[in-house]
């Protein structure tokens, strides 16, 4: 079950850590990544708050995975952030109207944090 946990960590934290990267300073492929995403407005100077609380975000969680490898009720908490940013993510673009393949990587991402997540609650 341990390799299982680390398998699916790194598999995780291959998407987190570059969205942590860009996010925290306000990386101009960041912004643009988030708003083609949220539609927030983030280019045009709107909502700027969003990306720092999202960097901020997937730094504390991303840390609570890699202690939930051995803690696991710290993982199981880091997972569920991301699970929550992930779907956040999905729900704006299923709100502003994105059907279909549009939504297959934040799907795939939301479905490796709940993996991880079930994986740190079994163990």
């Amino acid at each position: 079950m341990f390799v299982l946990a680390v398998a699916l960590t790194v598999l995780l934290l291959l998407e987190v850590v570059p969205s942590a990267v860009v996010a925290v300073p306000r990386a101009k492929v960041g912004l643009v990544r988030l708003d083609q995403l949220t539609r927030l407005g983030v280019l045009e100077g709107r909502n700027l708050w969003v990306v720092s609380l999202l960097g901020v975000l997937h730094t504390l969680a991303t840390v609570g995975v890699l202690v939930g490898l051995s803690v696991p009720p710290v993982g199981v908490a880091g997972a569920g952030v991301e699970l929550a940013v992930f779907g956040w993510v999905l729900s704006r673009q299923v709100r502003a109207g994105d059907r279909g393949r549009a939504l297959g990587a934040y799907t795939l991402f939301a479905c490796m944090a709940l993996a991880v997540l079930l994986v740190d609650l079994l163990r």
